[in-house]
């Protein structure tokens, strides 16, 4: 499970769906709501596109209302020409305490580039928690969630989800009733056929079922709506080549250190970061793999340099604490900002 949020991050958290559900913004929660209000590293929703203008606004509100620092706008991931692949992206900051907070827009579940379920699947039979919050039909929620385990499986540091994921998936499938007319509806009628791997926590095997599974979605899908679906593989690769090639959420860093210590103390204060959800991955590999990587998942790959052509410089006479707030301002001015308070809270 996730650590436990800040009083600060509950607080906003609660604040924000009471606001949704007041203003009738339509969205529905679409996983890791166990220990709401603590979603993890970050809260997935499915948000109407036209509530778009309003879900900004709630979210600016509760920011200043809260005492958040700043709230940004991630711009990468929401320039697609088909709105299906687009995810906004809000970003809470306190800096002094350092306290983080994330809020996911999107407008469906892909699979392969293509919408398995669109808005308007997303939204519909949502479910109103006692808690005071919407998610989607469990349905929906259990056939995303064996996508997710199939996507993690083999992934390192993984395990526990796997576990937790599976767990839930199985008692959903294996205690509804008649789960076959669920799959069919969904385009997957052999989807029930992955469950006895998946029980046998056999992800190898289940993983290649789904994905074979996927790509015989796909060939339905494009000889169905060739046009259409022919446009949307065509953007996914452009939004491809442009996120994780030409212009990652992450970013290389130069860096200089006078001796081995200091740069431990840069990778301490970046540990310090990624602890408090700042920052997703960091590393100080130089291969092209890894940083490639680490960037496309909005990570900071650090290169060393000489002090001369550093951005940041860790020596005798560095401040470890100003160190960490020069990498949290390159962090947050990566971004557009809705709300910046920071000259009153730093």
């Amino acid at each position: 499970m996730p650590p436990a949020n800040s009083e600060m991050q509950d607080a906003t958290v609660i604040d924000f769906f009471s606001r949704m559900n007041q203003d009738q913004v339509e969205y529905a929660v679409m996983r890791n709501y166990e220990a709401y209000p603590n979603f993890g590293h970050d809260v997935d929703l499915v948000v109407r596109w036209n509530d778009l203008p309003r879900w900004k606004e709630i979210a600016t509100d509760c920011a200043v209302d809260h005492g958040w620092s700043v709230l940004t706008e991630c711009d990468h991931w929401a320039r697609s020409s088909s709105r299906e692949h687009a995810i906004h992206i809000l970003r809470f900051y306190s800096v002094n305490p350092r306290r983080y907070l994330q809020i996911d827009a999107f407008h469906s579940f892909l699979s392969l580039g293509l919408p398995l379920f669109d808005e308007d699947a997303l939204l519909r039979d949502r479910i109103r928690d006692e808690r005071g919050f919407y998610r989607i039909d469990e349905a929906v929620e259990n056939c995303i969630r064996l996508f997710q385990i199939a996507k993690l499986a083999g992934m390192n540091g993984t395990e526990e989800k796997l576990v937790r994921y599976g767990d839930r998936a199985l008692a959903f499938w294996k205690n509804t009733a008649d789960p076959a007319i669920y799959a069919q509806s969904f385009g997957f009628p052999k989807l029930l056929t992955a469950l006895d791997r998946l029980e046998a926590r056999d992800y190898k095997i289940f993983k290649k079922e789904i994905d074979r599974q996927k790509r015989n979605w796909l060939i339905q899908q494009i000889q169905t709506k060739p046009v259409c679906a022919g446009k949307m593989i065509y953007d996914r690769a452009l939004d491809y080549a442009r996120l994780f090639l030409l212009r990652p959420c992450g970013f290389n860093l130069r860096a200089y250190a006078s001796d081995e210590m200091r740069r431990k103390v840069f990778g301490h204060v970046l540990r310090e970061l990624a602890g408090t959800n700042m920052i997703t991955h960091f590393t100080f590999k130089t291969g092209f793999k890894e940083c490639h990587k680490v960037r496309e998942r909005g990570g900071i790959a650090v290169k060393w340099v000489s002090a001369r052509s550093a951005e940041f410089i860790s020596d005798q006479k560095t401040d470890e604490h100003k160190l960490s707030g020069a990498l949290l301002k390159r962090i947050i001015e990566r971004h557009p900002r809705l709300f910046d308070q920071r000259i009153t809270t730093d």
